[in-house]
Formats: C-alpha cells, structure tokens, sequence
C-alpha cells in the first residue's frame, strides 16, 4: 500500500527550518573560530533567517562548551529541529536532530559522550 505523501507546503517548510538549523550550526563553528566562543543571538550569525512565526520559531541555547541552535515547530502538523555544536578538544562537531512526532515540541538536546554524537531519545540523526 502507498504511503501518502505530505502536502508540499509541510514538506517545503520543514527543508527551510532544517537547512536554517544546518546554516546556523555551521555559522556557530566560524563564530567560534572568530571569537573563541558561541553566540546566544541568531542575528549575530549573519544567516539573514527571516521570522517565520507562523511556522517556525528559531532560538540558540548556549553552554559551557556546546551550543544549540532549534526550531520548534508553531504548527501541530510540523516536526522541530535542533542543532548540535560541540566543542571537542581544539575543534567543534555538529549534529542535527529531528524530532520524531510532529507538534509544538522543543526537541531535547543531542549529546556528546567524549567520543560521539547522538541525538536524545525521540529524535533522531539527519543529515546537514
């Protein structure tokens, strides 16, 4: 049996917010190399993100050596993101994450075990 297939408009607007997550996560890796840290401010990044409000509010959580980057969904009908920027050692990793239900819902955060990267119980791995 076929599956049904998104409408386009859902599928249009989940690429945007996973390719902004994506942006911002590789935008965070050169903030970092230019400032020896991580911005809290999505301006700062200089992505030029436009406010989807309707859609998508996007935000940045940062900490001692990791910084988040998401995009919760302001729809019942879309999934949210959250990017991952880990410091390791003398370089950054990133991951990007997706939440497995769709809804209003902040993903949790992804991890680093000293080793690896994976994102938290109901989400999982995409590529950016």
């Amino acid at each position: 049996m076929a599956q049904a297939q998104w409408p386009p408009t859902l599928k249009a607007q989940e690429s945007a917010a996973k390719q902004y997550v994506a942006a911002m996560n590789k935008a965070q890796q050169a903030y970092y190399i230019q400032n020896t840290g991580f911005t809290s401010s999505v301006s700062n990044l200089g992505l030029g993100i436009k406010p989807d409000p309707a859609n998508y509010q996007y935000s940045i959580n940062t900490e001692n050596k990791v910084v988040f980057n998401y995009a919760v969904s302001n729809q019942a009908n879309l999934k949210s993101f959250v990017g991952g920027v880990f410091l390791a050692g003398n370089k950054t990793q990133t991951i990007l994450c997706l939440n497995a239900a769709p809804g209003k819902i902040k993903p949790p955060n992804p991890m680093y075990d000293g080793r690896d990267l994976y994102c938290a119980a109901g989400t999982g791995k995409i590529a950016e």
